[in-house]
């Protein structure tokens, strides 16, 4: 019988062939450099042995796992088999008797050492294996303690980790230093990081050391000692005073809105305040800010262990230090006077009790935190109690009763804490911080009822703030610095005035037993196109008689400091020291501060 070959049998009968050439191809190349590419061979010599191939010697997984196929060449099809569960071979279906394709699938490796399994491969008693191997999981783990105490005094401490990654190491704090590090890949082995802790001069303190290794995070908390001594506090207000003139302010800085390095660039150190120290301050003003960064009225403990490293670096200079509530988006120095920001509008009883109950928690939290340590440690209330004019410009006499209450919780709130804090020197502020306020017996202004001897009274002092703060190229300040010609070469607020007020000072209170701090003086610094050299005059000759007068009525003048020595066009910037090369930037003022400490005559 004839048997026809239609069109469609033929074509039929050709792609099979040739799927089963194209086949064949790929096998024989992938044969020809791997014909005897398996860890095993042949049945040893034996003339019963089959002939076979396979496409695969080794396979190596990542982590995460995954497939790869593989083909056997044999004259039937072979058996194959995983020595390990989380391998498992498939056979694909296949059109040849001859090459047979097969997929190796591997699942995660979550185990933190690499694994290795074998794929055996059977054709009529002959083998052959293909090694897998798959790495390893990221591995991290402390095996030391998570928690390590510190004497006071320092040393080194020794942390055990295992691993199997390269990690990154970040130490929260400068008194840490690395002294040896392990940086290696393989499966978990035991190493050590080996640190180096600072002697401390301060209070208690805490750091984290923390390690990573991709997404994993360890971390170990160091406690170190205090480093006070915690004698108590001997001292009185008074005594006090006079060795902390003069002083300089942290301006711009931890009470910054944004953060400590928002308003300037420069992070506080160590060396930032010995340079302060080496330009003869002997006191530091930290105007810091505690309602916006608390949750609930719970000041954030990151936020509170940078406050007291930033003290405890004053602390050993044997500065002292005075630590405020400085603005803090205005939660009660504005709105603890008035219910809108917009305009002037009495505040309630209940909000004034609300805003008395917030004050003595934040501060009963601050008090606690720096219980132990001695009189170098100063704590001020409030910073400038309605000193925002639009809304509180003639209102002194009105809104003293409510800031005297906002004054005498905050001495309960810290006095109610014990230890050093029963006797420790706390500053309140007058009415906006004003002079004239606080010494116009009309307006009633009254220190508020503490202990004896422990008490101190704040003021600001601008004066004229048309030269302070506002003026420009025209104005200049103090005898012998005026223009002829300027637009203004009149006298107010220079020497006598400025005479009178301290002096007013003195008489209401240094006289009767309570210091008088001035948290903040400052002037504009300003690079002008004529007349410079009377400008830098002018400053020099206001800082130094500030200065001169104040140690001569037993007060402490600050100086205002905001580290921004970019702004020194004719905007003019209150900046003295540039902290970020530690250098004077504004040289008049230096002088000023300088020669009239040297001048000066305390009066006790």
């Amino acid at each position: 019988m004839q048997v026809l070959c239609t069109p469609a049998l033929f074509q039929r009968i050709m792609k099979n062939y040739l799927k089963d050439f194209i086949l064949f191809c790929i096998v024989s190349l992938c044969c020809t450099s791997a014909m005897s590419c398996s860890s095993g061979d042949d049945s040893d010599g034996d003339n019963n042995s089959v002939e076979f191939t396979v496409t695969k010697s080794d396979m190596v997984f990542s982590t995460t796992g995954g497939e790869v196929k593989f083909y056997v060449q044999a004259s039937q099809k072979p058996t194959v088999a995983s020595s390990v569960s989380w391998l498992t071979v498939i056979s694909e279906a296949s059109n040849s008797d001859k090459v047979y394709p097969f997929t190796a699938k591997v699942s995660e490796n979550t185990e933190t050492n690499d694994r290795m399994a074998t794929i055996t491969v059977s054709v009529s008693g002959s083998t052959k294996t293909i090694n897998v191997t798959q790495t390893a999981a990221d591995g991290l783990v402390i095996t030391s303690s998570k928690a390590l105490s510190v004497g006071a005094d320092g040393g080194n401490i020794t942390i055990a980790l295992q691993t199997n990654g390269n990690y990154e190491m970040v130490i929260s704090s400068d008194w840490i230093t690395q002294a040896k590090g392990v940086n290696t890949r393989a499966n978990m082995q035991d190493y050590s990081e080996t640190f180096t802790i600072a002697k401390n001069n301060g209070g208690e303190r805490r750091a984290t050391i923390s390690f990573t290794l991709n997404n994993i995070t360890e971390s170990v908390t160091v406690t170190q000692a205090s480093g006070l001594s915690n004698t108590g506090i001997n001292a009185t207000a008074m005594e006090i005073a006079k060795n902390m003139y003069p002083g300089w302010n942290l301006g711009n800085t931890m009470e910054a809105s944004g953060g400590e390095t928002s308003w300037q660039r420069t992070k506080t150190s160590q060396e930032i305040i010995d340079f302060v120290k080496s330009q003869g301050f002997k006191s530091v003003r930290i105007p810091c800010s505690w309602y916006i960064h608390s949750t609930n009225e719970t000041i954030d403990a990151s936020w509170m262990a940078r406050v007291k490293e930033i003290v405890d670096y004053c602390v050993a200079d044997g500065l002292y230090v005075m630590l405020n509530d400085h603005w803090d988006s205005g939660w009660i120095e504005v709105e603890g006077f008035s219910a809108s920001t917009a305009s002037y509008q009495a505040v309630s009883e209940a909000t004034i009790s609300a805003k008395i109950a917030t004050l003595q928690n934040l501060w009963t939290q601050i008090a606690n935190t720096f219980k132990d340590y001695d009189e170098h440690l100063l704590f001020a209330g409030l910073n400038e109690p309605f000193q925002q004019y639009n809304l509180f410009n003639n209102r002194h006499k009105d809104l003293t009763p409510i800031l005297e209450r906002y004054n005498q919780a905050f001495i309960d709130a810290v006095r109610a804490t014990g230890g050093n804090n029963s006797n420790r020197t706390l500053v309140v502020q007058a009415p906006g911080t004003n002079i004239s306020s606080a010494t116009d017996n009309s307006i009633g202004f009254d220190m508020p009822n503490d202990v004896e001897g422990c008490t101190m009274v704040e003021v600001h002092y601008y004066d004229p703030w048309d030269f302070c703060g506002d003026g420009g190229t025209s104005w200049f300040w103090g005898s012998g610095n005026h223009v002829s010609g300027s637009s203004h070469n009149a006298t107010w607020g220079e020497e006598s005035h400025l005479k009178s007020q301290f002096s007013k000072m003195k008489a209401k209170f240094v006289d009767k037993g309570y210091p008088v701090i001035i948290g903040e003086c400052g002037v504009k610094w300003r690079k002008l196109s004529e007349n410079q050299t009377q400008h830098n005059s002018s400053v020099k000759s206001w800082f130094r008689e500030v200065c001169l007068q104040a140690g001569n009525n037993g007060i402490v003048p600050m100086v205002w400091d905001i580290n921004s020595p970019n702004q020194n066009g004719e905007e003019g910037t209150m900046t003295i020291l540039n902290r970020s090369t530690l250098s004077v930037f504004c040289q008049p003022a230096m002088e000023g501060i300088t020669e009239g400490v040297a001048s000066a005559s305390w009066p006790y």
